[in-house]
């Protein structure tokens, strides 16, 4: 079953050739991916070839608002066969959003046309390795000198692409780590002196998509370098566009297992019947679709509300990115517990898809977080 949403007759076209490169290229290389973790520049250049990396953005690198439905659609498709080259693909566009919305002329043409075409790669440079969710105490700083130059000194933790990317939008505080101290977001080269990239941190899910530490030690690059926005207002725009993807991730995640699991009780046999005519079955099915109907709901209103500017609504997108990657983590772990012994077999893809939606409901703020946000807002509201 596809859904789509209310797309035109060209995106249903372009979803299908979508769907071909999911099928002829990354399914078959999905499994290998999360064995070896290797990293697919390949993948990551054929999908670019397509035109995914630039959907959002227009033809003169301006961000086109229309194209963000389609976005998230081919993210969910592509999530379907390969978490991690879904992840890839779709952090290009959120660092490409950054850089067209927010950073000077110069800045935005050295890196976009890249991001776009697949040449290059960026990471986002949030988190550190004491302070998580708590983005305020953050401890990395950014010392303005005479000269207009900035030094930047920090560690950024779980830095996703960092091992093999070009650039990192890293968040600072200015001249001081004060919890309250302004910030600024800085576009790095990490070839710059005074940069380290850490040794790959393999996770559990997302295999094959590298994450290090990066550390800065007085990393000297001009003082212009930086995204024209308060830092702190620019990283949480980004951060809602990577909580709608995150929940994309996790809606993919459902669909291939309502797709393994539909293959599966089809053709398994128990007590002389197909398994798919078992009650028990269909109601474990049953559940399932409808976890993945609601999370493509909220996903689409997220996805509007963020097209219509300003970051979007913020309680709508952590609704969405909470419910579909919780309802990803409840149906895998379900879509495993049906397979049985296939279900745990490192040759199927279920037990991949458990362990990439288990990664989802972290990052880009837990769904802890997210439920205590939306609970302070529920707790001031008006419900009348």
């Amino acid at each position: 079953m596809t859904l789509t949403y209310s797309l035109d007759a060209d995106a249903a076209q372009f979803l299908a050739v979508v769907g071909d490169f999911c099928t002829s290229r990354v399914g078959p290389r999905a499994q290998d991916i999360d064995l070896s973790g290797e990293f697919f520049p390949d993948l990551l250049s054929d999908a670019a070839d397509l035109g995914l990396q630039g959907l959002i953005f227009g033809d003169d690198g301006s961000i086109d608002p229309t194209m963000f439905a389609l976005a998230h659609e081919t993210t969910e498709l592509v999530a379907s066969y390969s978490g991690a080259v879904a992840l890839g693909i779709s952090i290009a566009r959120l660092h490409g959003y950054l850089l067209a919305a927010y950073a000077p002329p110069d800045v935005r043409d050295r890196w976009l046309p890249g991001l776009i075409d697949g040449s290059l790669r960026g990471s986002f440079a949030l988190s550190e390795p004491h302070s998580g969710t708590d983005i305020r105490a953050g401890r990395t700083v950014a010392v303005e000198h005479p000269d207009g130059t900035v030094t930047i000194t920090g560690e950024k933790a779980w830095i996703t692409q960092s091992p093999e990317a070009h650039f990192c939008i890293v968040l600072a505080k200015l001249g001081s780590a004060d919890r309250d101290a302004p910030t600024a977001a800085f576009v790095v080269p990490l070839d710059a002196a005074g940069v380290t990239v850490g040794k790959d941190e393999p996770m559990s899910g997302f295999r094959g998509m590298p994450m290090a530490n990066v550390h800065f030690d007085n990393c000297r690059v001009p003082s212009d370098w930086r995204l024209q926005t308060d830092g702190f207002r620019g990283m949480l725009e980004g951060l809602n566009l990577a909580r709608l993807d995150a929940g994309c991730y996790g809606v993919g995640f459902m669909r291939a297992a309502l797709r393994e699991c539909g293959a599966y009780v089809r053709d398994r046999q128990a007590f002389g019947r197909p398994l798919a005519e078992l009650q028990i079955v269909q109601e474990k099915l049953g559940k399932m679709h409808a976890d993945y109907l609601a999370a493509r709901g909220l996903l689409r209103d997220g996805v509007t509300s963020y097209a219509a500017g300003g970051g979007g609504d913020s309680h709508l997108i952590s609704a969405a990115k909470m419910f579909a990657t919780d309802a990803a983590m409840r149906n895998t772990v379900e879509a495993v517990q049906l397979l049985g012994g296939y279900g745990v077999h490192l040759h199927y893809p279920v037990q991949r898809l458990m362990r990439d939606a288990k990664i989802t409901q972290i990052i880009d703020g837990t769904s802890e977080i997210h439920a205590l946000m939306l609970g302070r807002a529920a707790a001031r509201a008006d419900w009348t």
